[in-house]
């Protein structure tokens, strides 16, 4: 399995022959991202995880899907996609609890949430480890209880920003990740420029405190692809 942040919600996930991207959004200052879709392999799988303007791209959607793939998304951001006149395409809506399969080795499934009265999704990916991906949410309370008992992930993909801004969501969110001492915690939605958005700026050394003690993790770069940055961007296990 291999993990690229390409900045703000945009990652990619290799496993088992599929290529994942989640949110993706091309190269934009504001926003710290810097994918380029002309470079990088197409995606047989795309998911978003809300409705809004920096998790929806319809013209990269477009772009950065292979002849044939899934989009899988709240239903909101389907209709938006219409607009990429992909006929090619599988769409899906994420609807609760649903389970798509890929392959003989990967699952996705969904578990809708409200963010911050938006639909949102968090995916749970299972392919050779179990990826959470928490989208710009730490989940309502009804979720956080489904993965108490349900998912038992190896890496989680979280958002420092929204730990530090609502106490009791990070709480709950420390809470949570101290059951899986082992699991890497990954942030994203972030970054550390003067010259983006001053909304989603965050110190990599705050970064633990919105962690519990003893937590793992791991920083990824959101550098363009190059060949010295390759070790800081990507995870591979």
């Amino acid at each position: 399995m291999e993990l690229a942040w390409f900045g703000h919600g945009t990652v990619r996930l290799l496993t088992f022959g599929q290529t994942l991207l989640v949110d993706p959004l091309r190269s934009n200052a504001r926003l710290g991202t810097t994918l380029q879709p002309d470079s990088e392999p197409r995606a047989s799988i795309v998911l978003l995880t809300g409705e809004k303007r920096d998790q929806v791209e319809t013209e990269t959607v477009a772009k950065v899907l292979e002849h044939r793939g899934t989009v899988i998304a709240p239903r909101g951001a389907l209709k938006s996609l219409v607009e990429a006149k992909r006929t090619d395409l599988s769409y899906a809506v994420a609807k609760k609890g649903e389970v798509f399969e890929f392959g003989a080795h990967v699952k996705v499934r969904c578990l809708p949430r409200l963010d911050g009265g938006d639909p949102g999704v968090v995916y749970v990916v299972e392919g050779g480890e179990t990826v959470v991906f928490l989208g710009d949410s730490l989940m309502d309370p009804a979720t956080w209880a489904y993965h108490a008992t349900g998912v038992k992930p190896a890496v989680i993909l979280f958002s420092p920003v929204v730990a530090r801004r609502d106490p009791a969501a990070g709480q709950a969110f420390r809470a949570w990740v101290a059951g899986f001492p082992a699991a890497s915690c990954i942030p994203i939605l972030y970054h550390t420029s003067d010259h983006a958005d001053p909304t989603l700026r965050f110190s990599q050394d705050a970064i633990p405190e919105t962690l519990p003690p003893g937590a793992r993790l791991e920083l990824l770069s959101n550098r363009p692809l190059v060949a010295r940055d390759t070790r800081r961007m990507r995870r591979r296990t």
